[in-house]
Protein backbone atom coordinates (compact mmCIF):
# COMPACT_ATOMS: atom_id res chain seq x y z
CA UNK A 1 0.00 0.00 0.00
CA UNK A 2 1.28 3.57 -0.51
CA UNK A 3 2.47 5.60 2.34
CA UNK A 4 2.66 9.16 3.00
CA UNK A 5 5.85 10.73 3.66
CA UNK A 6 6.67 10.94 7.40
CA UNK A 7 7.03 14.78 7.23
CA UNK A 8 4.72 15.77 4.77
CA UNK A 9 2.25 15.75 7.57
CA UNK A 10 4.42 18.11 9.63
CA UNK A 11 5.54 20.35 6.87
CA UNK A 12 2.13 20.69 5.75
CA UNK A 13 1.32 21.50 9.53
CA UNK A 14 4.08 24.69 9.13
CA UNK A 15 2.51 26.32 6.23
CA UNK A 16 -1.00 25.93 7.10
CA UNK A 17 0.03 27.86 10.84
CA UNK A 18 1.95 30.31 8.64
CA UNK A 19 -1.34 30.97 6.67
CA UNK A 20 -3.62 31.15 9.63
CA UNK A 21 -1.23 33.88 11.70
CA UNK A 22 -0.91 35.63 8.35
CA UNK A 23 -4.76 35.78 7.89
CA UNK A 24 -5.29 37.14 11.64
CA UNK A 25 -2.45 40.04 10.40
CA UNK A 26 -2.55 42.49 7.94
CA UNK A 27 -0.69 40.12 5.96
CA UNK A 28 -1.57 38.30 2.73
CA UNK A 29 -0.21 34.52 1.93
CA UNK A 30 0.22 33.00 -1.09
CA UNK A 31 1.54 29.54 -1.71
CA UNK A 32 4.13 28.86 -4.18
CA UNK A 33 2.46 25.94 -5.65
CA UNK A 34 5.38 25.11 -8.28
CA UNK A 35 8.93 23.97 -7.79
CA UNK A 36 10.06 24.73 -4.17
CA UNK A 37 13.50 25.07 -4.28
CA UNK A 38 13.74 27.89 -1.33
CA UNK A 39 10.73 29.84 -0.89
CA UNK A 40 7.60 28.32 0.02
CA UNK A 41 5.27 31.33 -0.65
CA UNK A 42 5.56 35.09 -0.19
CA UNK A 43 3.94 37.41 2.26
CA UNK A 44 2.39 40.68 1.14
CA UNK A 45 1.75 43.46 3.56
CA UNK A 46 -1.60 45.43 4.02
CA UNK A 47 -2.93 48.03 5.63
CA UNK A 48 -6.58 47.49 6.55
CA UNK A 49 -8.35 46.32 3.36
CA UNK A 50 -5.30 47.38 0.69
CA UNK A 51 -1.85 45.35 -0.39
CA UNK A 52 0.83 47.50 -0.31
CA UNK A 53 3.01 45.92 -3.00
CA UNK A 54 5.47 44.92 -0.21
CA UNK A 55 6.39 41.36 -0.59
CA UNK A 56 8.35 39.03 1.18
CA UNK A 57 9.44 35.48 0.29
CA UNK A 58 9.00 32.96 2.82
CA UNK A 59 10.70 29.85 3.64
CA UNK A 60 9.02 27.43 6.15
CA UNK A 61 10.50 24.62 8.40
CA UNK A 62 8.65 22.10 11.06
CA UNK A 63 9.19 20.24 13.57
CA UNK A 64 11.82 19.13 15.97
CA UNK A 65 14.74 18.21 13.70
CA UNK A 66 15.16 21.66 12.58
CA UNK A 67 15.29 23.10 16.65
CA UNK A 68 18.92 22.61 18.36
CA UNK A 69 20.35 24.09 21.54
CA UNK A 70 16.84 24.62 22.73
CA UNK A 71 16.10 26.77 25.60
CA UNK A 72 13.69 28.83 27.30
CA UNK A 73 14.47 31.96 25.22
CA UNK A 74 16.36 30.81 21.95
CA UNK A 75 17.30 27.78 19.89
CA UNK A 76 19.56 27.42 16.69
CA UNK A 77 18.95 26.22 13.39
CA UNK A 78 21.50 24.91 11.03
CA UNK A 79 21.49 25.75 7.47
CA UNK A 80 23.16 23.97 4.30
CA UNK A 81 25.82 25.38 2.49
CA UNK A 82 23.50 25.75 -0.79
CA UNK A 83 20.91 27.21 1.35
CA UNK A 84 23.20 30.51 2.29
CA UNK A 85 24.19 31.00 -1.53
CA UNK A 86 20.58 30.65 -2.37
CA UNK A 87 19.32 33.07 0.13
CA UNK A 88 22.40 35.04 -0.53
CA UNK A 89 21.33 35.67 -4.76
CA UNK A 90 17.48 36.58 -3.76
CA UNK A 91 16.46 39.80 -4.99
CA UNK A 92 13.43 39.92 -2.98
CA UNK A 93 13.80 40.20 1.57
CA UNK A 94 13.48 36.79 2.72
CA UNK A 95 12.20 35.08 6.08
CA UNK A 96 12.94 32.05 7.67
CA UNK A 97 10.23 30.85 9.27
CA UNK A 98 10.14 27.49 11.95
CA UNK A 99 7.26 26.12 13.11
CA UNK A 100 7.57 24.62 16.60
CA UNK A 101 4.98 21.40 16.84
CA UNK A 102 5.39 21.22 20.73
CA UNK A 103 3.34 24.95 21.47
CA UNK A 104 2.35 25.92 17.62
CA UNK A 105 4.40 28.77 17.59
CA UNK A 106 6.00 30.15 14.10
CA UNK A 107 9.25 32.23 15.24
CA UNK A 108 11.52 33.92 12.38
CA UNK A 109 14.36 35.83 11.40
CA UNK A 110 15.19 38.08 8.49
CA UNK A 111 17.59 36.07 6.24
CA UNK A 112 18.66 39.29 4.30
CA UNK A 113 19.78 40.93 6.96
CA UNK A 114 21.37 37.80 8.46
CA UNK A 115 23.27 37.67 5.03
CA UNK A 116 24.09 40.83 5.23
CA UNK A 117 26.02 40.67 8.64
CA UNK A 118 28.10 37.61 8.15
CA UNK A 119 29.30 38.85 5.21
CA UNK A 120 32.00 36.53 3.29
CA UNK A 121 32.80 34.84 6.64
CA UNK A 122 33.78 31.42 5.52
CA UNK A 123 34.39 30.33 9.15
CA UNK A 124 31.33 31.66 10.79
CA UNK A 125 28.87 30.63 12.87
CA UNK A 126 27.33 27.57 11.01
CA UNK A 127 23.75 28.03 12.89
CA UNK A 128 21.14 30.82 12.90
CA UNK A 129 20.28 32.06 16.38
CA UNK A 130 16.43 31.98 16.82
CA UNK A 131 14.89 34.17 19.47
CA UNK A 132 11.50 33.18 20.78
CA UNK A 133 10.65 36.80 21.42
CA UNK A 134 10.21 36.62 17.40
CA UNK A 135 7.09 35.51 17.09
CA UNK A 136 4.18 35.81 13.78
CA UNK A 137 2.67 38.84 15.50
CA UNK A 138 1.63 42.07 15.65
CA UNK A 139 5.68 42.64 16.51
CA UNK A 140 6.23 40.90 13.12
CA UNK A 141 4.07 43.24 11.07
CA UNK A 142 5.31 46.05 12.51
CA UNK A 143 8.97 44.90 11.66
CA UNK A 144 7.48 44.45 8.36
CA UNK A 145 5.86 48.00 8.08
CA UNK A 146 9.44 49.49 9.05
CA UNK A 147 11.18 47.06 6.64
CA UNK A 148 9.50 48.65 3.98
CA UNK A 149 9.48 52.66 5.19
CA UNK A 150 5.64 52.03 5.81
CA UNK A 151 5.12 53.14 9.85
CA UNK A 152 4.02 56.68 10.38
CA UNK A 153 3.65 58.06 14.02
CA UNK A 154 0.29 59.94 15.14
CA UNK A 155 0.90 63.43 15.89
CA UNK A 156 0.78 62.48 19.35
CA UNK A 157 4.10 60.45 18.79
CA UNK A 158 5.69 63.08 17.52
CA UNK A 159 4.92 65.00 20.04
CA UNK A 160 6.77 62.62 22.15
CA UNK A 161 9.50 62.61 19.85
CA UNK A 162 9.83 65.95 19.44
CA UNK A 163 10.29 66.48 23.51
CA UNK A 164 12.68 63.90 23.52
CA UNK A 165 15.03 65.97 20.98
CA UNK A 166 14.98 68.83 22.99
CA UNK A 167 15.45 67.50 26.12
CA UNK A 168 18.87 65.54 24.66
CA UNK A 169 21.43 68.63 25.50
CA UNK A 170 25.17 69.51 24.87
CA UNK A 171 26.14 72.52 26.84
CA UNK A 172 29.62 73.64 25.71
CA UNK A 173 32.08 76.81 26.70
CA UNK A 174 32.15 78.96 29.56
CA UNK A 175 30.44 82.33 30.86
CA UNK A 176 29.15 84.46 27.79
CA UNK A 177 30.56 82.08 25.48
CA UNK A 178 28.38 79.20 26.76
CA UNK A 179 25.97 77.81 24.46
CA UNK A 180 22.98 74.60 24.45
CA UNK A 181 22.99 72.48 21.69
CA UNK A 182 19.90 70.20 20.97
CA UNK A 183 19.81 67.02 19.08
CA UNK A 184 16.16 68.92 17.51
CA UNK A 185 19.35 71.76 16.64
CA UNK A 186 21.28 68.29 15.21
CA UNK A 187 18.76 66.89 13.17
CA UNK A 188 17.23 70.38 11.57
CA UNK A 189 20.81 71.57 10.50
CA UNK A 190 21.55 68.71 9.00
CA UNK A 191 18.39 68.67 7.26
CA UNK A 192 19.27 67.80 3.00
CA UNK A 193 18.73 67.77 -0.46
CA UNK A 194 15.05 69.43 -0.28
CA UNK A 195 14.33 68.05 3.46
CA UNK A 196 14.48 64.51 2.26
CA UNK A 197 18.11 63.13 3.61
CA UNK A 198 19.35 64.42 7.03
CA UNK A 199 23.37 64.69 6.86
CA UNK A 200 25.75 64.35 9.71
CA UNK A 201 29.37 65.82 10.55
CA UNK A 202 31.04 67.56 13.18
CA UNK A 203 31.07 71.29 11.53
CA UNK A 204 27.28 71.17 12.43
CA UNK A 205 27.77 71.45 15.79
CA UNK A 206 30.31 74.44 15.29
CA UNK A 207 28.16 75.63 12.45
CA UNK A 208 25.42 75.86 15.05
CA UNK A 209 27.93 77.60 17.36
CA UNK A 210 28.79 80.27 15.73
CA UNK A 211 24.99 81.08 14.64
CA UNK A 212 24.42 81.48 18.25
CA UNK A 213 27.32 83.59 19.02
CA UNK A 214 27.30 85.80 15.85
CA UNK A 215 24.19 87.74 17.96
CA UNK A 216 26.02 88.39 20.42
CA UNK A 217 28.14 91.32 21.35
CA UNK A 218 31.67 91.89 22.00
CA UNK A 219 34.46 89.42 22.39
CA UNK A 220 33.71 85.61 23.22
CA UNK A 221 36.18 83.23 24.29
CA UNK A 222 36.45 80.00 21.74
CA UNK A 223 36.45 77.79 24.63
CA UNK A 224 34.78 74.65 23.23
CA UNK A 225 36.03 71.12 23.24
CA UNK A 226 35.18 68.19 20.62
CA UNK A 227 36.56 65.49 23.19
CA UNK A 228 35.19 62.25 22.21
CA UNK A 229 34.20 61.91 26.29
CA UNK A 230 32.27 65.04 26.09
CA UNK A 231 30.80 64.63 22.09
CA UNK A 232 30.19 60.91 22.03
CA UNK A 233 27.80 60.02 24.28
CA UNK A 234 25.39 62.95 22.69
CA UNK A 235 25.95 61.76 18.83
CA UNK A 236 24.98 58.12 19.70
CA UNK A 237 21.94 59.22 21.38
CA UNK A 238 21.22 61.16 18.79
CA UNK A 239 21.64 58.03 16.05
CA UNK A 240 19.83 56.20 18.70
CA UNK A 241 16.97 58.53 18.20
CA UNK A 242 17.03 58.41 14.32
CA UNK A 243 17.11 54.83 14.59
CA UNK A 244 14.76 53.88 17.23
CA UNK A 245 11.95 56.14 15.92
CA UNK A 246 12.94 55.39 12.04
CA UNK A 247 13.26 58.50 10.75
CA UNK A 248 16.83 57.95 8.61
CA UNK A 249 18.07 55.16 7.15
CA UNK A 250 21.46 54.93 9.02
CA UNK A 251 24.23 52.27 8.47
CA UNK A 252 24.37 51.59 11.68
CA UNK A 253 27.71 49.67 11.28
CA UNK A 254 29.37 52.06 9.83
CA UNK A 255 28.78 54.81 12.71
CA UNK A 256 30.15 52.83 14.93
CA UNK A 257 33.28 51.58 12.77
CA UNK A 258 34.03 55.16 12.67
CA UNK A 259 33.18 55.76 16.61
CA UNK A 260 34.62 52.92 18.73
CA UNK A 261 37.24 51.55 16.04
CA UNK A 262 38.68 54.64 13.87
CA UNK A 263 37.96 56.36 16.75
CA UNK A 264 36.66 59.47 14.61
CA UNK A 265 33.73 61.45 14.09
CA UNK A 266 31.15 59.65 11.63
CA UNK A 267 29.78 61.44 8.17
CA UNK A 268 26.98 60.32 6.60
CA UNK A 269 23.84 61.32 3.85
CA UNK A 270 20.97 59.14 5.00
CA UNK A 271 17.70 59.20 3.09
CA UNK A 272 14.78 60.22 5.43
CA UNK A 273 11.74 57.50 5.80
CA UNK A 274 7.98 58.27 5.37
CA UNK A 275 8.04 58.49 9.35
CA UNK A 276 10.77 61.05 8.84
CA UNK A 277 9.42 63.35 6.30
CA UNK A 278 5.83 63.15 8.11
CA UNK A 279 7.92 64.33 11.16
CA UNK A 280 9.45 67.61 9.02
CA UNK A 281 6.06 68.33 7.93
CA UNK A 282 5.29 68.12 11.78
CA UNK A 283 7.77 70.54 13.00
CA UNK A 284 7.06 73.24 10.44
CA UNK A 285 3.48 72.84 11.00
CA UNK A 286 4.65 73.19 14.88
CA UNK A 287 5.66 77.23 14.96
CA UNK A 288 9.57 76.21 14.07
CA UNK A 289 9.94 78.29 11.17
CA UNK A 290 13.54 77.72 11.15
CA UNK A 291 13.24 74.20 9.72
CA UNK A 292 14.77 74.80 6.22
CA UNK A 293 16.62 72.56 3.99
CA UNK A 294 20.92 72.95 3.76
CA UNK A 295 21.07 71.94 -0.41
CA UNK A 296 24.39 72.58 -0.72
CA UNK A 297 27.02 70.35 -0.52
CA UNK A 298 31.21 70.60 -1.66
CA UNK A 299 34.01 67.63 -2.04
CA UNK A 300 36.33 70.71 -2.81
CA UNK A 301 39.28 71.09 -0.03
CA UNK A 302 38.68 74.44 1.49
CA UNK A 303 41.97 76.60 2.37
CA UNK A 304 41.36 76.65 6.81
CA UNK A 305 44.41 77.68 8.44
CA UNK A 306 48.02 77.94 7.85
CA UNK A 307 50.29 77.52 11.37
CA UNK A 308 53.69 78.98 10.79
CA UNK A 309 56.64 78.21 13.13
CA UNK A 310 59.20 80.61 13.78
CA UNK A 311 62.84 79.99 15.45
CA UNK A 312 61.86 83.07 17.90
CA UNK A 313 59.47 85.57 19.37
CA UNK A 314 60.25 88.63 21.23
CA UNK A 315 58.32 92.08 21.85
CA UNK A 316 60.50 95.03 20.91
CA UNK A 317 58.76 98.18 21.96
CA UNK A 318 54.95 96.40 22.04
CA UNK A 319 55.77 95.19 19.04
CA UNK A 320 56.19 91.38 18.23
CA UNK A 321 59.74 90.45 16.08
CA UNK A 322 59.58 86.80 14.99
CA UNK A 323 62.71 85.13 13.81
CA UNK A 324 63.29 82.82 10.76
CA UNK A 325 60.39 80.08 10.19
CA UNK A 326 61.12 76.54 10.39
CA UNK A 327 58.27 75.32 9.65
CA UNK A 328 54.58 75.78 7.20
CA UNK A 329 51.98 74.09 7.92
CA UNK A 330 49.29 74.25 5.23
CA UNK A 331 45.69 72.76 6.23
CA UNK A 332 42.66 72.36 4.03
CA UNK A 333 39.27 71.17 5.60
CA UNK A 334 36.18 69.54 3.35
CA UNK A 335 33.83 70.40 6.27
CA UNK A 336 31.23 68.24 4.70
CA UNK A 337 33.41 64.79 4.63
CA UNK A 338 35.47 65.92 8.02
CA UNK A 339 38.63 65.64 6.67
CA UNK A 340 41.60 67.59 6.83
CA UNK A 341 44.39 68.76 4.07
CA UNK A 342 47.78 68.73 5.21
CA UNK A 343 50.76 69.90 3.68
CA UNK A 344 53.97 70.41 5.73
CA UNK A 345 57.06 72.53 4.63
CA UNK A 346 60.01 72.33 6.23
CA UNK A 347 63.21 74.57 6.62
CA UNK A 348 66.65 73.48 8.56
CA UNK A 349 68.19 76.42 8.78
CA UNK A 350 67.82 80.18 7.47
CA UNK A 351 68.82 80.56 4.24
CA UNK A 352 67.89 76.85 3.07
CA UNK A 353 65.05 76.25 0.74
CA UNK A 354 62.09 74.88 2.28
CA UNK A 355 61.04 71.35 1.61
CA UNK A 356 57.81 70.14 1.52
CA UNK A 357 58.17 66.97 4.02
CA UNK A 358 54.81 65.50 3.49
CA UNK A 359 51.33 65.84 2.58
CA UNK A 360 47.86 63.47 3.76
CA UNK A 361 44.80 63.64 3.89
CA UNK A 362 43.93 62.83 7.67
CA UNK A 363 41.22 63.47 10.32
CA UNK A 364 40.47 65.48 12.98
CA UNK A 365 42.13 63.32 16.42
CA UNK A 366 44.70 62.01 13.86
CA UNK A 367 46.19 65.90 12.77
CA UNK A 368 45.63 66.72 16.69
CA UNK A 369 48.34 64.06 17.06
CA UNK A 370 50.63 65.33 14.50
CA UNK A 371 50.70 68.66 15.70
CA UNK A 372 51.57 67.75 19.71
CA UNK A 373 53.89 65.35 18.10
CA UNK A 374 56.11 67.15 16.28
CA UNK A 375 55.67 70.57 18.08
CA UNK A 376 54.32 69.99 21.61
CA UNK A 377 57.94 71.07 22.74
CA UNK A 378 57.63 74.28 21.01
CA UNK A 379 56.83 77.60 23.11
CA UNK A 380 53.55 78.99 21.94
CA UNK A 381 54.68 82.37 21.39
CA UNK A 382 56.62 81.01 18.60
CA UNK A 383 53.40 79.95 16.61
CA UNK A 384 51.43 82.40 14.13
CA UNK A 385 48.11 81.00 13.29
CA UNK A 386 46.41 82.47 10.11
CA UNK A 387 42.87 81.75 9.81
CA UNK A 388 41.71 81.65 6.49
CA UNK A 389 37.53 81.14 6.87
CA UNK A 390 34.93 82.01 9.97
CA UNK A 391 37.47 81.13 12.49
CA UNK A 392 35.49 78.60 14.78
CA UNK A 393 35.92 75.11 13.46
CA UNK A 394 36.62 71.15 15.68
CA UNK A 395 40.20 72.25 14.90
CA UNK A 396 39.99 76.34 15.18
CA UNK A 397 38.64 75.17 18.76
CA UNK A 398 41.31 72.86 19.85
CA UNK A 399 44.44 75.07 18.40
CA UNK A 400 42.80 78.16 20.94
CA UNK A 401 43.38 76.05 23.58
CA UNK A 402 46.26 74.25 22.68
CA UNK A 403 48.22 77.82 21.90
CA UNK A 404 46.71 79.09 25.12
CA UNK A 405 45.26 81.65 23.70
CA UNK A 406 43.66 84.15 26.12
CA UNK A 407 42.40 86.60 23.60
CA UNK A 408 38.72 86.34 22.75
CA UNK A 409 37.01 86.52 19.46
CA UNK A 410 35.04 89.37 18.12
CA UNK A 411 31.37 88.26 17.42
CA UNK A 412 31.78 90.26 13.68
CA UNK A 413 34.18 88.07 13.05
CA UNK A 414 31.65 84.94 13.21
CA UNK A 415 29.04 86.54 10.80
CA UNK A 416 28.56 86.06 7.37
CA UNK A 417 28.89 83.17 4.93
CA UNK A 418 31.59 80.67 5.72
CA UNK A 419 33.92 79.41 2.84
CA UNK A 420 32.18 76.41 2.64
CA UNK A 421 28.65 77.72 2.00
CA UNK A 422 30.00 80.09 -0.93
CA UNK A 423 32.26 76.38 -2.46
CA UNK A 424 29.23 74.80 -1.70
CA UNK A 425 26.68 77.01 -3.78
CA UNK A 426 29.03 77.13 -6.74
CA UNK A 427 29.71 73.56 -6.99
CA UNK A 428 25.77 72.95 -6.48
CA UNK A 429 25.33 75.64 -9.51
CA UNK A 430 27.62 74.16 -11.68
CA UNK A 431 25.61 70.45 -11.00
CA UNK A 432 23.07 71.78 -11.82
CA UNK A 433 23.32 74.32 -14.49
CA UNK A 434 26.85 72.39 -16.40
CA UNK A 435 24.04 69.68 -18.21
CA UNK A 436 21.69 72.64 -19.67
CA UNK A 437 25.13 73.70 -21.89
CA UNK A 438 27.44 76.32 -21.41
CA UNK A 439 27.74 78.34 -18.02
CA UNK A 440 30.44 81.01 -17.12
CA UNK A 441 31.36 82.13 -13.32
CA UNK A 442 33.30 84.81 -13.17
CA UNK A 443 34.77 85.01 -9.70
CA UNK A 444 37.09 87.18 -7.75
CA UNK A 445 41.02 85.52 -7.80
CA UNK A 446 41.38 82.66 -5.63
CA UNK A 447 43.92 83.00 -2.40
CA UNK A 448 46.94 81.19 -3.04
CA UNK A 449 47.45 78.28 -0.68
CA UNK A 450 50.06 77.61 0.99
CA UNK A 451 50.01 81.72 1.67
CA UNK A 452 53.62 82.46 -0.10
CA UNK A 453 54.28 85.43 2.21
CA UNK A 454 54.89 84.89 5.85
CA UNK A 455 54.23 87.11 8.58
CA UNK A 456 57.29 87.54 8.82
CA UNK A 457 57.93 88.83 5.66
CA UNK A 458 59.84 85.69 4.38
CA UNK A 459 58.81 83.66 1.29
CA UNK A 460 57.78 80.27 1.74
CA UNK A 461 59.86 79.40 -1.41
CA UNK A 462 62.88 81.22 -1.58
CA UNK A 463 63.60 80.72 -5.60
CA UNK A 464 60.65 82.02 -6.79
CA UNK A 465 61.86 84.87 -9.64
CA UNK A 466 62.20 88.58 -7.85
CA UNK A 467 59.27 89.29 -10.67
CA UNK A 468 56.90 86.39 -9.43
CA UNK A 469 57.86 87.58 -6.07
CA UNK A 470 56.95 91.12 -6.00
CA UNK A 471 53.32 90.36 -7.71
CA UNK A 472 52.81 88.01 -5.22
CA UNK A 473 54.22 91.00 -2.46
CA UNK A 474 51.50 93.34 -4.19
CA UNK A 475 48.39 91.05 -4.31
CA UNK A 476 49.35 89.86 -0.58
CA UNK A 477 49.02 93.59 0.26
CA UNK A 478 45.50 94.01 -1.05
CA UNK A 479 43.76 91.09 0.53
Amino acid sequence: MKQRLSNAKQGRAGVIAVEQACNRLDLIWRNLLEEDVGVDGTIEIAIGNFPTGKIVGAQIKSGMSYIRSETNDSFKFYPDKDDIEYWRALSIPLFLLVHHPANDNIYWVDIGRYVESRGEEPLGKPYISFSKVNTLDRTFESYLHKRFDLAVYTDDQYATLLHELKTLVHVDGVGSAAVTVTALDLFIEGLWGLCSKVQFHSSLMTDLIRKMLREREGEIPITYTFTRTDLYPFFTRYFNILTKNHLALLDVADINESLYVKLEFPTFISSLTSNGRRFVEYLRNSSLPRVHDNQFMSLSVIPHVQIEVYSSFALVDEKAELGPFTDVLAIGFNPYLDYYRLSHWFRAAPGDAAVEVGAQNIHYHALREYLENHFGSVHKDNFIFRYLDIPLSPLICWLEQWSESTYGMPTYRLAGKSAKETVGFSDELMSIMGPVGTITITESPSQQFPLPVLANGEFLIESLPESVRNEIANRMSHI
